[in-house]
């Protein structure tokens, strides 16, 4: 994982949660990536091994049995928060699990700050780490939303984004894709305060539909496949 990632992560803990999710924005992305978390753990055994890759200050470590992150910061604030939960301070692509640990492994806005090839080396990592048919739940900025919308990350700060065909492309061998959701579709937190939440339900509908490959992000399931 990149010192400047890390870094960063760790210089802005103690107000990542106000400044990214205390707001309109945020708290529609929070909404809906709780939405599909609540869909995914649908049928989970309530006794598997659940991992939280780049759990941050622990936002969604409350669906997890174990939490991972590079920056001691972050995690401080994720102990506190889930004071049950076993935390381990390491990068996501040398994790330094045993092998086949884990039921499930889920990691939210982590890869769009990642170059291709790091993505790849997570891919590998957490493919070592599951369970056969282990599942590996992940998002991304959607390649053709951003080109329909001419837009260009300037810095490595949420500047990679990949379409549907790549993310299978990266997964080739290790896992099969099972499902994907769509995370907002319309610019919610733009419209007036009376009319967002109402409007949420629609959003992710539309995001789930035939325009699925345009929301801002596609959160993908991958199922582990397993050469023995």
């Amino acid at each position: 994982m990149k010192s400047e990632v890390v870094d960063y992560y760790d210089s802005i803990a103690t107000t990542y949660d106000e400044s990214r999710f205390d707001n309109s924005y945020g708290r529609f992305i929070d909404a809906e990536e709780r939405r599909a978390m609540d869909l995914l753990m649908e049928g989970q055994r309530t006794d598997g091994l659940r991992l939280d890759m780049a759990c941050g200050t622990g936002r969604l470590t409350n669906y997890a049995t174990h939490g991972l992150d590079a920056s001691a910061e972050m995690m401080k604030l994720a102990r506190q928060r889930h004071p049950s939960v076993t935390f381990k301070q390491a990068s996501a692509n040398e994790t330094g699990f045993p092998d086949k640990m884990f039921d499930m492994v889920y990691s939210f806005h982590l890869m769009m700050h990642l170059e291709p090839a790091t993505i790849s080396e997570i891919f590998k990592e957490v493919h070592r780490i599951l369970k056969p048919g282990g599942r590996f739940i992940m998002d991304i900025p959607s390649k053709k939303r951003r080109q329909l919308l001419h837009h260009r990350q300037a810095s490595w700060h949420g500047g990679t984004e990949m379409a549907q065909e790549e993310m299978q492309k990266m997964a080739e061998g290790l896992f099969t894709m099972q499902r994907t959701f769509g995370v907002m579709l319309l610019p919610l937190h733009r419209l007036p305060e009376g009319i967002r939440w109402p409007l949420l339900k629609f959003d992710y509908a539309m995001a789930n539909g035939w325009l699925k490959a345009y929301s801002s992000y596609l959160i993908y399931e991958f199922v582990k496949q397993d050469k023995g």
